[in-house]
């Protein structure tokens, strides 16, 4: 779990960054979406269930907008991500 918190801090850092159009493609690239994954896939904590799964429906349809050249819409879906992974660690 300390590895899970740790990738998800990271991970808001980056959601910090000023947003330039760069940044914005390096939100919706194969390594963030890995990350997001990997993450939510190392969080076994049973009460934390529900934040890990509406955070795995934003990745599905993160993945859906990248594949469709969209974006903006990935990236607003990566974020609600991350904020779904930071909110159970509260």
């Amino acid at each position: 779990m300390l590895k899970s918190l740790a990738a998800v801090a990271l991970l808001g850092l980056a959601l910090a960054a000023p947003a330039r159009a760069d940044d914005m493609m390096a939100m919706c690239d194969d390594a963030t979406m890995k990350m997001m994954t990997d993450a939510m896939a190392k969080d076994t904590d049973p009460k934390m269930k529900e934040g890990v799964m509406k955070a795995g429906d934003e990745m599905k349809m993160a993945m859906d907008s990248m594949k469709a050249n969209k974006m903006d819409d990935c990236k607003m879906h990566v974020g609600m991500a991350m904020d779904h992974m930071m909110m159970k660690h509260k």
